[in-house]
């Protein structure tokens, strides 16, 4: 049996690999780091920097498409997932902004 005909997706939306810069801004703060993937609801962000489960940040994602607008989105970090001295960030997206 083939593997990928097997698989169900078990969420609302589907995780696009994205691999691009991303901006967040929190309280002061601004951060430079990187969504890993995307979907409709969240994204996946590494950074060196460190941030709580509960924070909420202004994410920034830039467009290098003229089709697409850049995504402004208020998110809340839900997991930290560590990996050396990288921090991997599971995000909700609760806003998108104008």
């Amino acid at each position: 049996m083939n593997l990928a005909a097997a698989y169900e997706e078990k969420r609302d939306y589907i995780r696009m690999r994205v691999e691009t810069p991303l901006t967040l801004t929190l309280d002061n703060r601004t951060i430079s780091c990187k969504c890993v993937d995307l979907s409709g609801t969240g994204m996946c962000i590494e950074s060196s920097e460190t941030l709580a489960v509960g924070d909420e940040a202004v994410a920034f994602l830039p467009s290098y498409q003229n089709q697409f607008e850049p995504l402004n989105a208020c998110i809340r970090i839900k997991r930290i997932m560590e990996d050396g001295d990288v921090n991997y960030y599971g995000a909700e997206i609760i806003e998108l902004l104008g």
